[in-house]
């Protein structure tokens, strides 16, 4: 018999932030010292499914080494195979069938590895997959991507090819859209679209929040309350029982420059 425990979907997004080569050792965004944090955050949150951005290569080992045993790995890099920066969706293996997944590129070429959208400054997927979760008995569409940083047309555009291509997926479904849209949550372009296409902010319909609400981009500066939320958890056909965003530390270094975002949630009932 399910229990409510386990029929209850942990999810949680990060930019884990890319590894940069030009920092020193006791410098915050330095990864050899950042990466332990990682792996302890995502031993000790335990989650379904995790959305991974900014993840080149050289970060994977880390990723796998902490999610490996108990999670499949979806996405490939922006530039094709490992290459550039990956989105990328952990799985809970006990939980989930996955039933099928693909990755595109938010342009006006969506199969075109490594194309650019409109005035982006590189290259911006999505990762979906649709599953079976076995807690539920319900098959549910997971998604993680990453919009453009600098062109405001390319998030816009990105956002409307983001709904169109989940809705294909998901038909009726449940459906999680997780990332860092890089775009302000509640006043901004993308959430207007992905808010029309029907998805709800976890931050703004959750039951109940864990801790401060914060801004999800300190920058390795102290969290703003009340600040700019760029990473989100959005949802369809699911009730939102809690959103957290916090910046884990450990022995005070923090494991990226993003805020950690985490939601659980619920199919919602008939």
């Amino acid at each position: 018999m399910r229990t409510a425990e386990t029929s209850a979907l942990k999810v949680l997004t990060q930019n884990i932030r890319f590894h940069s080569a030009d920092t020193r050792s006791g410098e915050a965004d330095h990864w050899p010292e950042r990466a332990p944090v990682l792996a302890h955050l995502l031993r000790e949150a335990d989650a379904d499914v995790v959305g991974a951005q900014e993840v080149l290569a050289s970060q994977l080992p880390v990723l796998d080494e902490a999610l490996g045993a108990t999670h499949e790995r979806l996405g490939i890099g922006r530039e094709g195979g490992g290459r550039g920066e990956h989105n990328l969706l952990f799985l809970r293996r006990e939980r989930f069938e996955v039933r099928d997944w693909d990755q595109f590129w938010l342009s006006e070429q969506p199969a075109l590895i490594g194309s650019v959208g409109w005035d982006g400054h590189c290259p911006r997927i999505a990762v979906w997959a649709r599953v079976l979760d076995r807690a539920s008995g319900q098959e549910i569409v997971l998604a993680v991507t990453h919009l453009d940083h600098a062109g405001e047309l390319a998030r816009a555009r990105g956002a409307e090819l983001l709904a169109a291509r989940l809705r294909e997926a998901a038909g009726a479904a449940p459906l999680v859209l997780m990332g860092d849209f890089n775009a302000a949550g509640g006043q901004s372009a993308a959430w207007d679209v992905l808010r029309e296409a029907g998805l709800e902010d976890a931050h703004d319909v959750a039951a109940a929040h864990d801790g401060q609400d914060i801004g999800t981009f300190p920058d390795y500066g102290a969290p703003e309350p009340g600040g700019t939320r760029i990473d989100w958890i959005l949802s369809r056909g699911l009730d939102v029982e809690q959103y957290r965003a916090w910046v884990p530390q450990l022995g005070g270094r923090a494991a990226s420059d993003h805020a950690t975002v985490s939601a659980r949630l619920r199919p919602t009932r008939p």
